[in-house]
């Protein structure tokens, strides 16, 4: 753990996603990567697949109930494994990998651990494919009894001249930034909502991009995500202030 961020007792992370974006050659079946199947469900035992539809109809439709000929083409465009209680789960689509965990965050070195074992499983598959993309996102959520000024808990907020006359039940507001001289982006995304019991939830959405090009390799997604870790922290740590992450400990 870098020493620069400090440990929450109480990690307010309520999903952590990886994201691996590539190229696949042409003409290459997109079942050709989960050949290893019975091995995935060792870990994930449930598989969807995922279908997508395309019909070419011919002739022109008229108003009306009509007889009309067409052809479709169905394809599976994704596989989604996942564990018995749909807290895990593994993406595989055409262009992207996807690892999901909404159990109880462990931390960074749990959460990387994951990753890894999710791309072993296709990482013999995955050679020669070119990555064009590697991200994590992180959605935090905080549960606060009061929220009268935001800047009490946060260091970014929307504001406004005049008083409103109602109760505020939701809003939401995104920020975009980039990281200078690297291909690193980040889309924040923040988002109250008011619950029955009058307290609030508050969500802070992270997901740090990578859009740099390379061949696949296990190494580089390693260095590329430690990299991008530290965007996400800096993003974090930068926009809570202590009486929010006194709720974490």
């Amino acid at each position: 753990m870098n020493s620069d961020w400090p440990l929450l007792k109480s990690p307010p992370v309520i999903m952590a996603v990886f994201q691996l974006k590539f190229t696949q050659p042409e003409g290459e079946a997109l079942s050709k990567l989960i050949v290893n199947d019975k091995i995935i469900k060792t870990i994930f035992p449930n598989r969807q697949d995922n279908y997508h539809s395309s019909l070419n109809v011919h002739g022109t439709p008229v108003p009306g109930i009509s007889n009309f000929k067409g052809k479709a083409e169905t394809k599976i465009n994704s596989y989604t494994y996942f564990t018995n209680d749909k807290l895990r789960k593994f993406q595989i689509e055409k262009d992207s990998v996807v690892v999901i965990n909404e159990c109880p965050y462990l931390g960074w070195r749990s959460f990387k651990q994951n990753v890894a074992d999710c791309l072993n499983l296709i990482s013999e598959q995955l050679n020669g494919f070119s990555m064009n993309r590697i991200s994590i996102r992180f959605i935090n959520k905080f549960m606060l009894e009061t929220f009268g000024d935001p800047l009490e808990y946060f260091t970014k907020m929307i504001s406004t001249e005049t008083e409103s006359f109602y109760t505020l039940t939701k809003y939401s507001f995104k920020l975009n930034i980039s990281v200078p001289d690297t291909d690193t982006r980040a889309i924040i995304n923040h988002s109250l909502e008011c619950n029955n019991e009058s307290t609030y939830d508050y969500y802070l959405d992270i997901d740090v991009l990578n859009d740099s090009n390379t061949i696949f390799d296990m190494s580089h997604i390693d260095e590329k995500i430690e990299q991008i870790r530290i965007v996400k922290n800096k993003i974090f740590f930068d926009t809570v202030k202590q009486k929010t992450l006194d709720l974490c400990n």
